[in-house]
């Protein structure tokens, strides 16, 4: 079998073994742990030159913002909310102290707009810029990938596509929140590496199949629905949830979560096809 991310995961899975006090581990957006008779979230994540952003394109401040709103997002996916955060950096030649202060801006304006404390980190000389940034946070109720029910609806927080990569976004944090408190959300994730493939990982968790409605995806053109970085969350809810019609005046409705069997499919008109699970994958 050729080694990609997804059965790297799947190997780690089975090697990697829990303990009572890791409730949720690897293979979902945030880890989940308990620390005496308290819980806490535990995300860690990388932004690296000339993967994830282009030096020369990208302003300093917006990769230091960047770099932790893919964190914040993470832990929007969870329902969760981050309480510390730090960073590691990999600090290129190329990099002046005029530059690493406007990165500290950008780190800062997402602390005071989301009451977290930067609690610092570790510096390193490295070849190319890259910022190594963990959190650790909390969850009212924690929303995991794998817990999708067999007649759930699909909603999609924002339409795909829009995005530039170069700018900065905002992680879905407060309508994560908001849909937790209020509604019967079985599953949810993330659109860090594109919708077909991180819907994918909730169906793959879950064991489920779904249909998709294309016309109620909210897309310009066919490669929005592959495209990586859109920072929407995808979600599902019960079908018994009495106010449904509420969710669908604010979020986008797309598809049902079918039985395994099924399979992962899409309808388009009158034509239903396989979906081909492809977007943006490290390896």
């Amino acid at each position: 079998m050729k080694l990609n991310e997804l059965n790297w995961v799947d190997f780690l899975k089975k090697k990697v073994k829990k303990s009572k006090r890791v409730l949720v581990g690897i293979g979902d957006d945030c880890a989940l742990v308990k620390i005496k008779n308290r819980q806490a979230l535990l995300k860690s994540d990388l932004f690296i030159e000339d993967i994830h952003f282009k030096l020369k394109k990208t302003p300093f401040k917006t990769i230091g913002m960047r770099a932790v709103s893919r964190v914040l997002s993470d832990f929007a996916a969870c329902a969760g909310w981050p309480k510390f955060l730090g960073i590691s950096m990999g600090i290129s030649r190329d990099i002046n102290e005029k530059n690493l202060k406007e990165i500290l801006n950008g780190i800062e304006y997402l602390s005071k707009k989301y009451n977290f404390d930067f609690v610092g980190g570790d510096t390193a000389s490295t070849k190319k810029l890259f910022l190594d940034v963990w959190a650790l946070g909390v969850a009212n109720r924690f929303i995991k990938r794998n817990t999708a029910r067999e007649g759930d609806y699909i909603f999609l927080t924002g339409k795909l596509g829009e995005r530039k990569f170069n700018k900065a976004f905002t992680p879905r944090l407060k309508e994560a929140n908001y849909l937790a408190k209020n509604f019967k959300v079985n599953s949810m994730i993330d659109v860090s590496d594109g919708f077909m493939l991180d819907l994918y990982r909730i169906l793959r968790e879950s064991k489920k199949g779904a249909l998709l409605y294309k016309k109620n995806i909210p897309i310009k053109k066919e490669s929005d629905l592959y495209r990586g970085e859109d920072y929407e969350l995808v979600f599902t809810v019960s079908r018994d949830e009495k106010r449904l019609n509420l969710l669908k005046s604010k979020f986008y409705f797309v598809g049902k979560i079918k039985d395994s069997h099924f399979g992962y499919k899409i309808t388009n008109g009158s034509k239903v096809s396989s979906v081909i699970v492809k977007g943006y994958t490290h390896f």
